[in-house]
């Protein structure tokens, strides 16, 4: 039940906001360093093309996208692009590329 289970590769092929920068995710993933990506209209927003896996963890779907894609930094904080996204986030906004992992 707690072991993250890969279910299939997905595409975003359209943007969708999985937070705003207002949240408390916007402040969590906000670097300091930054303010010219806090200032912008991408911020929160996972973009066109980024790729990931649909994943089963505590019972529930998730987003995993992959590391090292451009445009992680406007939804993933700087030092952990490993993130959960809940898969509602996301639910009209992908195509699903059919890979599936083997058990």
């Amino acid at each position: 039940m707690f072991k993250e289970r890969k279910l299939y590769r997905v595409e975003i092929i359209k943007e969708c906001r999985s937070y705003t920068k207002y949240s408390l995710l916007g402040i969590r993933n906000s670097s300091m360093l930054d303010s010219s990506l806090i200032k912008s209209n991408e911020y929160g927003v996972i973009p066109k093309g980024i790729k990931g896996w649909v994943v089963r963890k505590w019972g529930r779907l998730y987003f995993s996208p992959d590391v090292n894609q451009e445009g992680l930094e406007y939804f993933t904080p700087s030092e952990q692009p490993h993130v959960l996204i809940p898969f509602k986030k996301i639910i009209n906004y992908y195509k699903r590329l059919g890979l599936e992992e083997k058990e």
